[in-house]
């Protein structure tokens, strides 16, 4: 039985190695990553199929994120990127910031997300009075900068400096921004439950000393409020946090924002509620007139260009530029 199987597989293979041959290539090309990634127009994401409240409220219109389209550049993806408008191809290795690796900046990008989904329930509650607990705030490295000089690595956990507990990140950059540029720090990690001391020589960016990483807060909140937040793996970075914030607002205070209108945005948010640049503004752009939106919401650092795109290309839509949450919300409540 086992050599009647093996003759016709043998015969079938002698048969067809063409076709087979051709079927390989063409999976191949299909396949096969280059070193590229390729930019292009995305679409909107409903930030109500992204924020669960347990207040259930419904709007008449629709608060979205803007976002682009990135994908590994295949043989047919790059060929057709020199052909389509606005597909831009960028190298791999320029994805990344200096020696940085791929998984490294896909581990920076998810925890940006989380980090930016808890700093936007932050601002949505301290904006309608609710009572809120900060509780198991940890502090994670996600970067380190090529000209850093430190042992620190990414995923690093930093529980202490100088011998000083830190209870969050703004304690932690309060206290480097104290020091002098040349200072030497010493910086304790928790590494599988044990205190590891590391080091830091604080090096000079833009005239401030800096240790040379970027360093992401994870926290809990407790509160009355229930907050679910429901993203996918291949979705990362902070570039939604402004309208995440604004779904978060308008569902617990039950005002409908929208005033029936689809309205899309993007940009980063901090504790402060403060709207921060974000990147690949062309192509956000272009997928939230693609998606009919009516009003665009924008980080003021980002307007010019998006003023721009909009003129040269005849848009009908209303972009309005904001440096906080606050303006964002008295122009939605107006």
């Amino acid at each position: 039985m086992i050599n009647k199987t093996y003759e016709s597989i043998k015969r079938f293979i002698k048969e067809y190695y063409k076709t087979l041959i051709i079927y390989a290539a063409i999976f191949c090309i299909l396949t096969t990553h280059l070193p590229y990634y390729i930019s292009s127009p995305g679409g909107l994401i409903n930030t109500m199929d992204k924020v669960t409240t347990n207040d259930n409220f419904k709007l008449k219109g629709s608060l979205n994120m803007a976002y682009v389209s990135e994908m590994h550049a295949t043989i047919p993806t790059f060929i057709f990127s020199y052909l389509a408008k606005d597909w831009d191809r960028v190298k791999e290795k320029d994805t990344v910031a200096g020696s940085e690796s791929i998984k490294d900046m896909e581990y920076r990008n998810h925890m940006l997300l989380n980090e930016s989904n808890k700093i936007a329930e932050l601002v949505a509650y301290k904006n309608s009075n609710i009572d809120y607990e900060i509780k198991n705030d940890k502090i994670y490295v996600t970067y380190i900068d090529d000209l850093a000089k430190t042992n620190l690595k990414v995923k690093d956990q930093i529980i202490k400096i100088d011998g000083n507990s830190i209870p969050n990140k703004n304690y932690l950059l309060a206290y480097i921004s104290s020091k002098n540029i040349g200072d030497k720090i010493e910086i304790t990690i928790l590494n599988k439950k044990k205190e590891i001391t590391k080091t830091a020589t604080l090096i000079d960016v833009n005239g401030e000393p800096k240790v040379g990483a970027l360093i992401t807060e994870d926290f809990e909140i407790k509160s009355k409020r229930k907050i679910k937040f429901d993203f996918k793996e291949e979705e990362s970075g902070p570039s939604g946090g402004l309208m995440i914030t604004l779904a978060i607002y308008s569902s617990i205070n039950k005002i409908d924002l929208t005033n029936g209108k689809k309205i899309a945005g993007t940009g980063t948010i901090d504790i402060d509620g403060n709207v921060g640049e974000i990147s690949g503004v062309k192509y956000k752009l272009i997928g939230a007139v693609k998606e009919k939106a009516d009003i665009f919401l924008v980080p003021q650092s980002n307007y010019k260009e998006a003023k721009r795109i909009k003129k040269e290309r005849g848009y009908i839509i209303d972009i309005v530029p904001v440096e906080t949450f606050e303006e964002a919300l008295r122009y939605l409540t107006k």
